[in-house]
């Protein structure tokens, strides 16, 4: 499952927002107001997130199907070379053509079969996984309006040390999950 990745520019730019942070809690009167940080590890969240789970499952079921498609058509080109490699010791070349043209069109078929599947499972994880990427950029926005964050980082970026107060992963985790569960059975 890919996770709420964020680039090098991201990455630049929350190091410069913690830079900000780290002066006005040095200086003036911004460091005397309350300044109240939190991180999340998103691939956490989506860990525990029940429905994030279950889009996994789903992927990795498709992704299995592909590969037992693959391995069929494999197994029928490698059978299509015995085959060949037994009747060229006793017929003409010419009565072989048949057979590596047959190959040829297996191998083209694994080669356009692989590609179409990846293609559908990267289309497949984008319709699944983009919806929960956005669920869980919208609870992360709630929390922090609802409980007053100034800042809310991602904790594999830049994070060394936070004390466990201040870490909402496993709050997110549990919103998210009941928030599906609301969704699912509506009072």
């Amino acid at each position: 499952m890919k996770s709420l990745r964020l680039g090098a520019r991201e990455a630049r730019l929350t190091l410069l927002i913690v830079s900000i942070a780290a002066f006005c809690f040095s200086s003036g009167s911004i460091g005397q107001e309350a300044f109240k940080i939190g991180v999340v590890n998103t691939e956490e969240v989506l860990k525990g997130s029940n429905e994030a789970m279950k889009a996994t499952d789903t992927l990795r079921a498709a992704g299995e199907k592909l590969q037992k498609s693959l391995e069929r058509i494999a197994e029928e080109v490698r059978m299509l070379q015995d085959k060949k490699t037994k009747t060229e010791l006793f017929v003409e070349e010419a009565q072989t053509a048949d057979l590596n043209n047959e190959i040829l069109q297996k191998q083209q078929e694994y080669q356009r079969t692989r590609e179409d599947g990846q293609k559908a499972l990267l289309d497949k994880e984008r319709e699944l996984l983009e919806p929960i990427y956005k669920s869980l950029e919208d609870l992360i926005i709630k929390v922090g309006k609802d409980e007053n964050y100034d800042i809310i980082l991602e904790k594999r970026l830049i994070t060394l040390y936070v004390k466990e107060k201040y870490d909402l992963t496993q709050r997110l985790i549990d919103l998210m999950n009941e928030e599906k569960k609301n969704d699912v059975n509506p009072e």
